[in-house]
């Protein structure tokens, strides 16, 4: 695994749920699922990222987050879950950017 991973969406209408105290973030309705990035394990790809959300090129909300992989009996894969320290303020942001076209981008935190 390299020490710097990053990856994203881009979508035209986003949303935000919780569930147990995680984010869901959802395009149209339909959950992040794992399967849309290519290569690495759910186990690589968790883990503690800084979140930035862009809406029109610029930066909306960035906070640090801690990536996780949420299963349900409706979904066919793993998809994204989010805890933060402040969900309040996280799901306020994004809310800010609802249906809008947005790309939420998750660069690795580097450990140590």
């Amino acid at each position: 695994m390299s020490a710097a991973r990053e990856f994203g969406f881009i979508c035209g209408d986003v949303s935000v749920g919780q569930r147990n105290g995680l984010l869901l973030p959802r395009h149209e309705q339909s959950y992040f699922a794992r399967s849309l990035i290519p290569g690495g394990e759910d186990a690589e790809l968790s883990g503690r990222y800084l979140l930035r959300v862009y809406h029109k090129g610029s930066v909306v909300c960035k906070a640090k987050v801690e990536v996780a992989w949420g299963a349900d009996d409706s979904e066919a894969s793993p998809f994204l879950a989010i805890k933060v320290a402040d969900a309040t303020a996280l799901t306020e942001a994004l809310g800010k950017v609802g249906g809008k076209h947005v790309e939420l981008r998750f660069t690795r935190i580097a450990k140590g």
